[in-house]
């Protein structure tokens, strides 16, 4: 009889107290990364530099009237490596040849051997009527 994930996940955490790995209750805690702050050289306001960085770009314009580089200095270096970090782990186009959409063409020959089998569809199947 398989185990259930109860029982799974108890027998993983005694594994774990046992190897000496994780918290006292055999718990492997994530701990994120502590988040990256750019600091305005202008007015010294401290924000979050994120992927797109939406709130600096903001914050220059509206507020400085002036570009992210000139307040934010690196900024732009960081949220880039942000970008590549994120898309590492992503397949890009291989993903999107394979989604479906673009199938293969029905050839001729596929099509003869739908209407041998008894396939309806091709050129000489019957049309169903439906209510009027």
């Amino acid at each position: 009889m398989p185990e259930s994930h109860k029982a799974e996940n108890a027998r993983r955490k005694k594994q774990n107290i046992a190897a000496g790995i994780g918290d006292e209750s055999g718990r492997i805690v994530r701990v994120k990364a502590e988040a990256k702050m750019g600091r305005c050289i202008e007015c010294q306001a401290e924000l979050k530099i994120t992927k797109t960085n939406t709130e600096l770009k903001l914050h220059s314009e509206n507020k400085h009237g002036k570009t992210i580089d000139i307040c934010f200095p690196g900024a732009e270096a960081i949220s880039a490596e942000m970008k590549n970090a994120v898309a590492g782990g992503k397949k890009g186009n291989d993903a999107k040849a394979s989604s479906g959409k673009g199938g293969k063409k029905a050839s001729k020959e596929n099509l003869d051997d739908l209407l041998m089998a008894g396939m309806a569809g091709g050129p000489g199947a019957k049309k169903k009527k439906g209510k009027k």
